[in-house]
């Protein structure tokens, strides 16, 4: 055989590898493009759909992608979406705001720097001309500056005292952060928010009883916490009962190196964590969402199997949770719902965190009370001990370090949930230090209150005492002592400060203790607490919670079609009919195509499949025969829609469809 024969040969098997290459990928292509009844999908822009990417994919992908900052919160948006996601200002609206640093370095805390009488501190406070002062915009404004107020309005101002609830919690997330200094050593940085004083700071720390104890009398100058009441009980054996508590420790008193955990770590990591806290939310999701990738234990090595009842969900998840040991903590998880024939490929997980979700804060299961009735946030019930009768083989802090790990769980498995908390108990499990004015989210009366107390000169005449009155749970009134024989030590304007410390200190830590730890402790059996470091309370709201509000021009510019409705006005009928929907209707009919009633932090982008990987909202177009409703497939986030010959039939089925119960895998 000469050469050029085995030339030609080799160009004529170079030829046909080339089309059968060419082949595969068209094959692979239609594969991916088509759905299970053979109709192929529509790719409105083929870049956007991307088979085989997880969520940590997609910010990668979008981290180049234009975005705005809010004037409020400061969160960094994208580009297409008119309202902030985190605190919902618009996002052509204008905030200006005076602000004031305050660093608290370890090294600074000295006997010196204790906290002065209340006499004292006032005088401080009303000398140092760098602080804020507070006023109403009647007092503040003059009569020029009254009709630049006027004016306001038409340009979209916003002033402080015009902040919804949501927007004053999310602006606050810039109160406090972690620095380094020159020696790498972390430090809190405070910002001060249109205060009129500076309120005492403290922080949520989980410590060792034979390091707390002796230092407690140094870090709180308060009598009450040598008291012996003040241990608290954990969910550790008989024998670690006394080796780990919470601890409510002064900023100035506090090792910003430390852990809410009590973990100390390595100096090196802490320049790397603060380089990913200033990064936008999105290079921080990414990172988050690459390192918890890590923590997941390989399918093929072992994985869990869950059985579960619909009836008894909530009651069987909290057993499952809290006896899950070592490796199985982080094992990948196929849940069941016993007499249905559903198959686990992503909705049943999905609807199970839900069921869970929502069981959770539910009056009757007696975790949690409504804290706030302007934002609807939830904390850790006080009373639970008598509260929480949903097992006799559990206790309520069993039942928190349950709930905690169900939290870290969701994180891990990339779940939103319904779990609306207060700010106060977001910034607890991260360690970011408290103050008077997280009271205002709390309860916006005792806030006014304690200010009142703060700003009258006749503080005697209010006749209170170290104390606080409270209600057990079959209704019954109490007297609790915020200090030693604190019913009997009349507020003077000598103490009244104190008053105030002590009065913050009960309803942000001292009535929930006990619940706060074993909460803290389960979250952290999932999660190692670094991880969380870089995000502030009202993000990591965000990545457990997912957004608020559903965005139709998201949801349309994030689904794929099948070819067969390409040309037909169903498509269009089905978006007109989603825009005019309720906020519920919304939730409702996202619920029924995809298992759940939240939309990732991603939007709609971000929707996944049952191994993580993004699955995009899909409308596949069927016959239509007279009588035919819309089907779900919900591990898929798939509905196969008939095609009607009218946009009323649509109307409808759509409407008869939300009016139906969306849980259960008994059809497709």
């Amino acid at each position: 055989m000469d050469s050029q024969t085995s030339s030609e040969i080799v160009f004529l098997v170079s030829i046909a590898t080339l089309f059968l290459c060419l082949g595969g990928i068209a094959k692979y292509c239609t594969k991916v493009s088509t759905g299970d009844g053979g109709y192929p999908l529509h790719q409105p822009v083929l870049s956007n759909f991307m088979p085989g990417l997880k969520r940590g994919d997609v910010e990668d992908l979008l981290s180049d992608v234009d975005r705005w900052e809010c004037p409020v919160c400061s969160f960094k948006n994208v580009v297409d979406r008119p309202l902030c996601c985190l605190c919902g200002a618009k996002k052509d609206c204008k905030f200006v705001e005076p602000s004031n640093e305050i660093e608290h370095f370890n090294k600074s805390y000295r006997h010196d720097l204790a906290r002065q009488s209340s006499q004292n501190r006032l005088s401080r406070q009303r000398s140092n001309p760098s602080l804020l002062f507070r006023q109403s915009s009647k007092n503040r404004l003059t009569p020029n500056n009254r009709m630049n107020r006027i004016s306001s309005f038409f340009s979209r101002m916003i002033l402080p005292e015009d902040l919804s609830a949501r927007q004053r919690s999310a602006r606050m997330r810039k109160e406090w952060s972690r620095h380094v200094d020159i020696h790498g050593q972390p430090y809190w940085r405070r910002r001060c928010l249109d205060t009129n004083h500076v309120p005492a700071a403290f922080v949520i720390q989980m410590d060792n009883e034979e390091d707390s104890f002796d230092t407690l009398k140094i870090k709180l100058m308060s009598p009450v916490l040598e008291d012996a009441e003040a241990q608290v009980p954990t969910l550790e054996t008989e024998s670690q009962l006394t080796t780990k508590r919470l601890t409510y420790v002064p900023i100035e008193a506090v090792d910003a190196a430390k852990l809410v955990t009590g973990q100390m770590l390595s100096e090196g990591l802490w320049p790397l964590l603060h380089s990913i806290s200033k990064l936008p939310f999105n290079a921080k999701y990414a990172w988050l969402l690459h390192q918890v990738a890590d923590l997941v234990l390989p399918y093929e090595v072992g994985y869990l199997q869950m059985r579960a009842q619909r009836e008894s969900v909530f009651h069987e998840a909290l057993e499952n949770l809290l006896h899950l040991k070592s490796i199985e903590l982080c094992a990948i998880v196929r849940l069941q719902f016993l007499n249905e024939k559903g198959v686990d490929a992503g909705a049943i997980q999905r609807e199970w965190y839900m069921l869970v979700s929502q069981a959770l804060l539910t009056e009757e299961v007696g975790l949690f009370v409504q804290a706030n009735r302007e934002d609807h946030s939830y904390i850790l019930n006080p009373n639970s001990k008598e509260a929480f009768k949903f097992s006799e083989m559990m206790t309520d802090l069993d039942a928190y370090r349950a709930a905690g790990r169900f939290i870290g769980r969701a994180i891990l498995d990339g779940q939103v949930l319904p779990l609306h908390f207060n700010p106060t108990v977001f910034k607890a499990i991260l360690g970011i230090p408290l103050t008077m004015d997280d009271i205002e989210c709390l309860d916006s009366t005792v806030y006014k209150s304690l200010k009142y107390i703060l700003e009258t000169d006749s503080v005697e005449d209010l006749t209170l005492t170290f104390s606080v009155t409270s209600y057990t749970q079959d209704g019954q009134v109490t007297e609790i002592d915020l200090i030693p024989k604190g019913s009997q030590i009349l507020v003077k304007e000598s103490n009244k400060y104190d008053y105030i410390d002590h009065m913050v200190r009960y309803l942000l830590f001292g009535r929930c203790e006990g619940q706060l730890l074993a909460l803290i402790q389960g979250i952290h059996d999932i999660l190692p607490p670094e991880l969380l470091i870089p995000l502030d309370h009202k993000e990591l709201e965000l990545v457990l919670c997912g957004l608020t509000d559903i965005d139709t021009e998201d949801w349309k510019a994030n689904t794929v079609l099948s070819v067969n409705l390409k040309d037909t006005p169903v498509v269009q009928w089905f978006w007109e009919i989603v825009e005019s929907l309720s906020l519920d209707e919304h939730v409702r009919l996202l619920q029924f195509a995809t298992g759940s009633t939240r939309v990732p932090v991603q939007g709609f982008k971000g929707l996944t499949s049952y191994d993580g990987k993004i699955c995009y909202f899909t409308l596949k177009g069927v016959p239509y025969m007279p009588g035919m409703y819309p089907v779900a497939h919900a591990c898929y986030n798939r509905i196969d829609l008939p095609i009607y010959p009218t946009k009323e039939l649509l109307q409808e089925a759509i409407s008869m469809l939300l009016l139906s119960d969306p849980t259960g895998f008994n059809i497709s």
